[in-house]
């Protein structure tokens, strides 16, 4: 909990946002506000300057009353935690009151930038908030039929991406992105419902990101099922700090430039860790360990471990807190 608050914290645009109250114009207090309510108070506390370190009881309490798994204290999963507060934050400051309905999209025929277009009004439809507008892309997914090979396309929207690790002990941030869309054979208990043939056929899928965010989460799917096990893949995965180009990865509109600007470690197993947080100060520039109540000055270098769990990276420039974000 304490490194994804850590991560979400040095996000500026996002805090910018709840510290200057811009929030409380969105705010949906029938849905979750009450979880905006609490994060919000957090990140006023942390960067007040009052205190050395704070505990968000609060918040975990809220949290845990819509999630129950995170409601004890058990050792849970941060990237878990990462999903439900997004998902929270997002429908608490959610601008759609009101869901029209929306009927099933058929893109057959259409050109991809037009099905991208209209899936993606569609998703706005019921989805507007700053989460959509800071962290949200958009993949596509074409599946086709090996027998007739019938396609079907579809877009959908996307929080984070989460990655494959490849077999090895070590490997590029660019390897698991070129292994997430790799095509996927779908056979046996995973036949695809051929809508030409009308029966199940084996198929083959294929994940492409169309558009990225102007915040970008990548997750490492370091957590696996081997069989009956789960199992922690500890591989060194290499990634960028700064300039990554993204752009043989992604389809559609050709993206900015990234550079990483946090990360949420996990040291440790299955049954128990322990988690930290690396982050780059907007308005020091600095990097920083957080680890629970202490904090430390720390190397761009240094970030770079096999931890490594959730990487946060950004495509606009992250100013100190008390600037008005713009996402031009």
């Amino acid at each position: 909990m304490n490194s994804t608050i850590q991560c979400l914290n040095n996000t500026s645009p996002l805090i910018t946002y709840l510290i200057m109250d811009i929030y409380l114009r969105d705010i949906n207090r029938d849905s979750l506000g009450e979880v905006v309510d609490d994060f919000a108070y957090v990140v006023k506390a942390l960067w007040s300057g009052q205190y050395r370190c704070i505990t968000p009881r609060d918040l975990k309490a809220v949290v845990g009353r819509h999630q129950p798994m995170i409601a004890g204290y058990m050792h849970q999963d941060s990237q878990e935690f990462l999903t439900f507060l997004m998902d929270g934050l997002h429908e608490g400051l959610n601008k759609v009151k009101v869901k029209p309905r929306i009927p099933e999209q058929n893109n057959e025929g259409l050109p991809d930038v037009k099905a991208a277009e209209i899936s993606w009004r569609d998703h706005k439809l019921h989805n507007e908030s700053i989460i959509v507008e800071l962290f949200q892309g958009q993949l596509k997914t074409t599946i086709m039929c090996l027998t007739c090979r019938k396609q079907s396309v579809k877009f959908q929207a996307f929080m984070y991406l989460s990655l494959p690790i490849p077999k090895t002990t070590r490997c590029t941030l660019g390897d698991c992105l070129r292994q997430f869309s790799a095509e996927e054979k779908m056979t046996g208990n995973s036949k695809w419902e051929c809508p030409q043939c009308r029966t199940y056929r084996d198929a083959i899928m294929k994940l492409e990101i169309w558009k990225l965010p102007h915040i970008l989460l990548i997750a490492l799917n370091r957590f696996v099922y081997e069989g009956q096990w789960r199992t922690k893949i500890n591989a060194h995965v290499d990634f960028p700090t700064s300039g990554m180009d993204m752009s043989s990865f992604v389809i559609g509109p050709r993206p900015k430039s990234y550079k990483l600007y946090a990360v949420s470690n996990h040291f440790g197993t299955l049954d128990g860790g322990h988690y930290t947080a690396c982050c780059k100060n907007p308005c020091t520039q600095t990097w920083y360990k957080f680890d629970d109540s202490e904090v430390f000055e720390t190397s761009e270098s240094s970030v770079k471990t096999s931890a490594a769990y959730v990487l946060y990276y950004t495509s606009i420039d992250l100013l100190p807190p008390d600037f008005k974000p713009s996402f031009s």
